[in-house]
């Protein structure tokens, strides 16, 4: 079970979809929910030219502002809901401080990032650098998406690499109360992904899957993962973080990160 799961607390469109799903999340697994704000004063320094830095004082009283109010509507809103929770602020760089807190969490749940329009704050996009480095896995919650059902088929996307291995070690918990789980390979040309092997592991932690292996066509492997989930009511897509790229530890694989932009579905990730 999952007992301890951290959210990112920003004000950005996608929070309070996110912040609902952990708290769904939560309640499913009686878990506790740490919500972590982190102010990046870093990135509204200035350099002068003898080398030094600083902030300015009425920009950081204009922040300290804003983390307040969001952290009084988080506070009234939390206080009417049935989870256990607690709140945490930090200065310093966002990523790296999710990062840091992850090694003693079970969960860390992000939003999907998105291309900036107009006045709109979207998620930040920090979801490559915390899944490489994170001690758990990462649950990404799309834009819009507004509810998450514990209970519901979780799509494993299955490619026999030690990444796709791991992430369904790390993601038994949420495999366990899943109805259904599939394990789905996308075959190319003279590639293999048997799923036995993933299949025989699941059974013995008393999961039952149902194993699939997907020709791409004219489509990409990520297309073919994400429709599949559509089709079948899939809650989650659980993937390995790198998917096919394992030269450059700072960039998630292509599959993956297609996915981290443009799932409508909650995604989850390890590495």
């Amino acid at each position: 079970m999952l007992k301890s799961v951290l959210v990112h607390v920003h004000d950005d469109s996608g929070f309070d979809g996110r912040l609902t799903a952990a708290l769904d999340i939560c309640r499913a697994h009686d878990a506790h929910l740490t919500c972590m704000h982190v102010t990046p004063y870093g990135a509204y320094a200035t350099f002068d030219p003898a080398g030094g830095m600083f902030t300015s004082s009425i920009l950081i009283e204009e922040l300290r502002k804003k983390q307040d109010a969001l952290q009084k509507l988080v506070e009234e809103r939390l206080s009417n809901e049935d989870v256990r929770w607690d709140w945490q602020a930090f200065d310093g760089d966002v990523a790296q401080t999710l990062v840091s807190a992850s090694s003693l969490a079970d969960l860390v749940v992000l939003g999907q990032a998105g291309p900036q329009k107009g006045d709109i704050a979207h998620p930040l996009p920090i979801v490559d650098a915390v899944v490489v480095h994170a001690g758990c896995p990462v649950l990404v919650v799309p834009t819009g998406c507004d509810r998450v059902d514990p209970t519901a088929p979780v799509v494993v996307g299955w490619n026999a690499s030690e990444q796709a291995a791991r992430a369904i070690r790390h993601a038994l918990p949420t495999l366990q109360m899943a109805s259904a789980v599939h394990l789905v390979s996308v075959g190319n040309k003279d590639e293999e992904f048997p799923q036995t092997a993933a299949s025989e592991y699941l059974s013995r932690h008393g999961i039952n899957t149902e194993l699939h292996t997907l020709k791409p066509g004219v489509r990409d492997t990520d297309d073919v993962i994400h429709q599949f989930a559509l089709d079948n009511g899939a809650g989650c897509i659980l993937i390995g973080a790198y998917g096919h790229s394992r030269l450059r530890e700072t960039l998630l694989g292509g599959v993956t990160r297609y996915l981290t932009m443009q799932s409508r579905i909650p995604l989850m990730l390890s590495r």
